[in-house]
């Protein structure tokens, strides 16, 4: 039996409290290198960027490395799930708003703090 895939623990999941879900998503072209744990939002053309001023809010959270340099993408992305809000990676000089937090939690993603997490 081969090994598919396999991901070194992090603090990404703060629990299993809320059941982990996965999406496939398209990564747009030209976001470069998109680690573990980015947080994506959706642009006008429905596909997936970082979460920064230029798109809506907020929608799933990255769930492997995916380089979308030169060519558009399909990458996992949790769609449900209790994550570590201080292991989220957002552009640089952006913060999620509160209307970020909204959505991710309307769409499953519960964040907490670290000092919340429990180690699964």
């Amino acid at each position: 039996m081969a090994l598919v895939e396999t991901t070194a623990i992090d603090n990404l999941i703060a629990s299993n409290a809320h059941p982990v879900s996965i999406q496939t998503v398209t990564v747009k072209s030209g976001e470069g290198k998109l680690k573990r744990g980015s947080v994506l939002m959706r642009d006008a053309n429905n596909k997936f960027v970082l979460a920064d001023t230029s798109a809506g809010t907020a929608e799933v959270i990255l769930a492997a490395d995916v380089d979308a340099t030169s060519a558009d993408t399909v990458a996992a992305a949790y769609n449900s799930g209790e994550f570590v809000r201080e292991e989220l990676i957002v552009a640089a000089g952006y913060t999620l708003a509160a209307a970020d937090e909204v959505n991710l939690k309307n769409a499953g993603i519960y964040l907490v703090s670290g000092v919340e997490a429990v180690s699964v």
